[in-house]
């Protein structure tokens, strides 16, 4: 495992009784969750890309260590998640890599390329990316089960799934933003 990924499950699992950053069953079985997600962002060659509620920043630090060179922005609500995030991309020396605090219903910005994985709430996830993301922009849902509906205003373009030898299961879906 890259020495980097295991330095963030360091921090992670040092803040995370302070901060709740992950459920117990997820922190119980985080390697996996890290293997696995590895396995589904290494085909993903985006050279900018955002993490649209990053948490944990589990997405946004696997897809860093996958690909060093591109440029990785969390997006994240919470303050204490966003000072976890910042805290751990300073540890880990990482460049190229940002951290909004921000709502982003509220905000303006877009991203040609989005990634996400357990939104909260889930049901505002297609209204999100419909502002957030530009046309023809990509965004890749991670989950484990099937994803909330995106609407009309998005093509899905295919589903890859992984799993671990002790059963964990994700699904990628890729959509495109399609003309507004």
């Amino acid at each position: 495992m890259d020495d980097r990924l295991a330095k963030w499950m360091g921090e992670l699992r040092r803040f995370n009784p302070r901060l709740h950053l992950v459920g117990p069953s997820m922190l119980e079985h985080l390697e996996e969750e890290v293997e696995v997600t590895s396995r589904l962002l290494e085909g993903i060659t985006e050279p900018a890309i955002a993490d649209l509620g990053s948490g944990s920043g589990l997405m946004a630090f696997v897809y860093k260590a996958l690909h060093p060179d591109s440029i990785v922005t969390c997006v994240e609500r919470s303050v204490k998640k966003c000072d976890f995030l910042r805290h751990t991309a300073e540890v880990l020396g990482l460049e190229g890599f940002c951290v909004l605090c921000e709502d982003l219903l509220a905000s303006g910005r877009r991203f040609k390329a989005a990634m996400a994985r357990s939104f909260s709430p889930v049901a505002t996830l297609g209204k999100i990316c419909s502002r957030v993301l530009v046309e023809g922009g990509r965004l890749y849902y991670l989950s484990s089960s099937n994803p909330q509906e995106m609407g009309s205003g998005f093509r899905l373009d295919g589903i890859q799934t992984a799993r671990s030898g002790t059963g964990l299961t994700l699904n990628l879906w890729r959509f495109t933003r399609l003309r507004p």
